[in-house]
């Protein structure tokens, strides 16, 4: 009766969990000030903004924003590349419930939404983490949950990427996947497990996907280390590992399934290049040093998010000691600890090893923010020392101290290194005076009696470490790769929203494109709302950036940037207004200025030949194939001659005559396709100057092919006029406008690398002016006019005129559309091997387009069924607990061991 009543105690004990309340807000808390002494606004001018959050991540939520606010379909947004599915941007980026919080905040204070979605999930990774040692302790020293539940939570990877919203969902929910799978395996419980995994998938497939690995490294790790005398096998099932694994396994899939309606649209959106971003190379070589690696678990270690990074460790010094200690341990069998040191060299190996990194990255090479599954890791190492600090009375204190002196002198070793990262006084000696500090504080916990105030000290210690190493991390984050002040946003937004505003006010038409030239970043149209062709995001279509790339736009990777635009491209493309901040050369083939903003004075301009989102042309556009084009000037020839069935090549831009080239220092060579322009003595300048005859009334252009961009700065006539063959600036360049013949020196001078041009092509064009304003109307005469618009529905009339039988649109070719003409539905063709076209015949008639994609549906199907089948497994479930209940109700004790509840 004794033990009855001591189980009972305890387990009243574990239903005391109000003090997690503290395991939420003290890192909430802790981050905050880690913001504040960064001056985040208010209390400064900077922001939460860097890196990907500050280029990409932002102007999404403000995509989602107005889509809550305003209306709008999550299928599509037109706000993107030309135009494109927004599952897939929703998935990756945005679908997690927190998310929806930047609509309670209003237009202009984004960034302090995110500053609170930041924080807000900061105390969750910490509520989490208490809830997970909170349940898996026999009895509970709050004081200690708080603690190890602080250091989880402000981690380096916790504080460093936490500008990566997306993935921080998963760091809340890994330790109730842990804690679903211990229960899972332990007594049947499923509940838990499957809305963990499931909510890991749905706010973050690719994280998700990681989470997946851990679930089945993880759950061989706790079966295997807890077998002995049934200690998971709670009801002594017979057979109880296959069972075991049938039961992880069809949760799993449960889980996976339940998510389906999301995982399934972000697929189809990675089908449009993403899983054809990068080529890796499964070679199984070392990555880096593994004392490399360890000089990352000290705090002051930031090192960078570049290529060349390091996984993320650090999660407080004190784990330097405990987690040796936990080998020590006399009640932690030796089979637990022998899989624990298995379980650690597994994730060693996986950081270390080149092929296994890249299956866990999803089977690319990440883009920069390597390791990003090292959180799993940093998860386990603070269980292993959450189980040792309890039991450290019952090791020899000599062991500690020996462990303290092997951490002081690992930590003078790996000063030796001289990592360019490592600071004496931030990392080693902190590192060394923590080590210290530390291993007293643990002498003396159980050796004065006054424990609960040793641990408070100790949890007091350990807070003000967190907050020194996190505030270290950030400062190393912002030194690396800058944070951005919350003006270079707000402020840049202010001054261009009126343009966009005044042009919505001028043209209410249902459908047409904008652009400008002044940028903040390629996201810009998304929270700016309008349909614009510049965009950076993961979830890329690589058709649209290629022939925007072929068009001379400023295009290629993962983005697109309204830059090498020429008024040919744009009038084909559909935009009507372009926002700039000059009187640029090339707004002469627009009309007259349909505004001045006097404030900014930024000068809108109204193309007069912007096509339709649809128009007539000729099927000879079937034929055009610019895979091998590299020339957007010849693009741009053959595109219009086919456009309009002509027998005889248009030359809108015809090739300007170079009459003589100049080398100064510069020696040559040949590389495959290209000639290699190198300096003959490196510390002199290098150069090549043409000089180009260009006729009276013509606007002369560059563009130099290259496989191999290198910058190089670009002067006409003597005066610069940027760069050109670099990164934006690989693309169309204007050389300006000549209103009477001229003879004009083009120089380009190297910088400390040497440049490649591309064999057989010419690099100098200009446009003939009569050809253009002869031929647009022409192109122009089977224009859709639309009545009907919506994110995913147009609808509209059109007469083709003679000959003009494809219905050739500026729409992303997208299998999700569905065309009607008349009723009745068309077959759609990919044309220029990346834009929607139909066939159509002469005549009136009225068409409508439709996005329906077929994996939005499907996906929803498999949920439903997903969520029928968890139904139909937590009615069983019940049933069978139900069942033994009621056969083991003579027995008080072990109806009462039952502990009949379902998480």
């Amino acid at each position: 009766m004794k033990q009855i009543v001591e189980k009972i105690r305890i387990r009243l004990s574990k239903t005391e969990s109000s003090y997690l309340f503290w395991a939420f807000l003290i890192p909430l808390c802790v981050m905050w000030l880690i913001y504040i002494a960064l001056e985040v606004f208010p209390f400064g001018t900077n922001s939460v903004l860097v890196l990907d959050l500050n280029g990409q991540y932002v102007y999404f939520f403000e995509e989602l924003r107005q889509k809550i606010l305003e209306g709008g379909s999550m299928l599509y947004s037109w706000s993107r590349t030309l135009g494109g599915e927004f599952m897939g941007i929703y998935a990756y980026y945005l679908s997690s419930p927190f998310s929806y919080l930047v609509a309670l905040f209003p237009k202009g204070y984004i960034t302090e939404a995110l500053l609170c979605i930041i924080l807000l999930k900061t105390g969750f990774m910490g509520l989490t983490m208490g809830i997970y040692l909170h349940k898996t302790t026999r009895i509970v020293n709050k004081t200690t949950v708080v603690m190890f539940s602080a250091m989880y939570a402000l981690s380096a990877y916790a504080v460093v990427h936490a500008h990566n919203t997306m993935w921080i969902d998963n760091l809340i929910v890994l330790p109730l996947v842990a804690l679903g799978i211990e229960q899972l395996i332990t007594k049947r419980k499923f509940v838990l497990f499957v809305c963990a995994l499931s909510y890991s998938l749905i706010t973050s497939f690719y994280i998700g996907y990681m989470t997946c690995i851990f679930v089945a490294a993880y759950f061989f790790y706790y079966y295997f280390a807890h077998n002995s005398k049934a200690e998971n096998n709670f009801y002594l099932e017979s057979c109880h590992f296959p069972k075991s694994l049938v039961r992880i396994i069809l949760y799993s899939l449960t889980a996976i399934c339940i998510a389906a309606w999301i995982l399934l649209p972000a697929y189809y959106a990675l089908t449009f290049g993403k899983t054809t971003f990068s080529e890796p190379e499964y070679t199984f070589t070392q990555k880096f040093d593994f004392l490399d690696m360890l000089a990352k678990l000290l705090p002051g270690s930031y090192d960078t998010v570049r290529p060349n990074g390091l996984p993320f460790l650090y999660c407080g010094t004190i784990i330097l000691l405990l987690v040796p200690a936990y080998f020590f341990v006399k009640n932690i069998s030796a089979r637990e600890k022998s899989l624990s040191a298995i379980f650690i060299s597994f994730f060693v190996l996986s950081f270390n090893t080149a092929a296994a990194d890249i299956v866990w990255h999803g089977l690319q090479k990440p883009n920069w923010l390597n390791y990003r599954y090292s959180f799993m890791l940093i998860f386990f190492l603070l269980v292993l020392a959450y189980k040792a600090y309890p039991q450290l009375k019952t090791i020899d204190f000599r062991n500690i101290a020996f462990i303290a002196l092997g951490a002081g002198i690992l930590i003078l070793v790996i000063q030796k290194q001289n990592y360019d990262f490592i600071d004496d006084v931030t990392c080693i000696w902190f590192s060394i005076a923590l080590v210290g500090i530390f291993a007293l504080l643990l002498y003396f916990k159980d050796r004065i009696n006054l424990p609960s105030t040793m641990s408070s000290v100790i949890c007091i210690v350990i807070v003000l470490e967190l907050f020194l190493g996190g505030l270290m991390n950030a400062i190393g984050l912002d030194e690396d790769v800058r944070m951005s002040s919350r003006n270079s946003y707000v402020n840049y937004m202010n001054r261009v929203e009126p343009a966009v505003d005044y042009v919505k006010e001028y043209d209410t038409s249902p459908f047409y494109r904008m652009e400008k030239t002044v940028h903040r970043k390629p996201n810009d149209p998304l929270t700016l709302d309008f349909n614009g062709i510049s965009n950076s995001t993961s979830t890329l279509n690589e058709s649209v950036i290629t022939l925007l790339n072929k068009f001379g736009y400023s295009s290629k990777s993962n983005w697109t940037k309204y830059l090498g635009g020429t008024i040919v491209a744009d009038s084909l493309l559909g935009i009507k207004y372009v926002i700039t901040d000059s009187d640029e050369e090339s707004a002469r083939y627009y009309s007259d200025e349909i505004h001045v903003m006097e404030d900014t004075e930024y000068i809108i301009w109204q193309n007069p030949y912007a096509m339709s989102l649809a128009y007539g042309v000729d099927p000879d556009i079937f034929d055009l194939d610019f895979e091998n084009q590299e020339s957007p000037f010849l693009v741009m020839n053959e595109l219009v001659t086919a456009m309009l069935g002509s027998e005889e090549d248009i030359e809108l831009f015809k090739m300007l005559r170079v009459s003589d080239t100049f080398l100064d220092n510069i020696k040559t060579g040949f590389v495959t396709k290209h000639k290699k322009y190198d300096k003959r003595n490196s510390g002199q300048s290098a150069e090549i100057t043409y000089t180009l005859e260009i006729p009276a009334n013509a606007e002369a252009f560059i563009y130099i092919p290259t496989d191999y961009p290198r910058e190089a700065d670009l002067f006409v006539n003597g005066i610069g006029v940027g760069t050109i063959m670099g990164n934006e600036t690989d693309r169309v360049i204007s050389l300006g406008y000549y209103e009477e013949d001229c003879t004009v020196d083009v120089t380009i001078t190297l910088k400390s690398d040497p440049i490649y041009i591309m064999n057989e092509y010419t690099h100098f064009f200009y446009l003939d002016g009569e050809v253009y304003n002869d031929v647009m109307p022409k192109i122009g005469a089977s224009q859709l006019e639309i009545t009907e618009f919506e994110d995913t529905y147009i609808k509209g009339t059109v007469t083709i005129a003679e000959g003009d039988t494809t219905l050739f649109t500026t729409i992303p070719y997208d299998e999700g559309w569905v065309v009607t003409i008349d009723g009745e539905r068309a077959q759609i063709h990919k044309a220029v091997n990346a834009l929607l076209a139909v066939d159509i015949d002469e005549g009136s008639h009225t068409v409508e387009f439709e996005y329906k994609p077929k994996t939005s549906l499907y996906g929803t199907i498999v949920t439903t069924f997903g969520i029928a089948l968890f139904a139909a497994e937590i009615v069983i479930y019940v049933y069978m607990r139900k069942k033994q209940k009621k056969e083991w109700e003579n027995d008080y004790l072990n109806s009462f061991a039952v502990n009949f509840d379902l998480i």
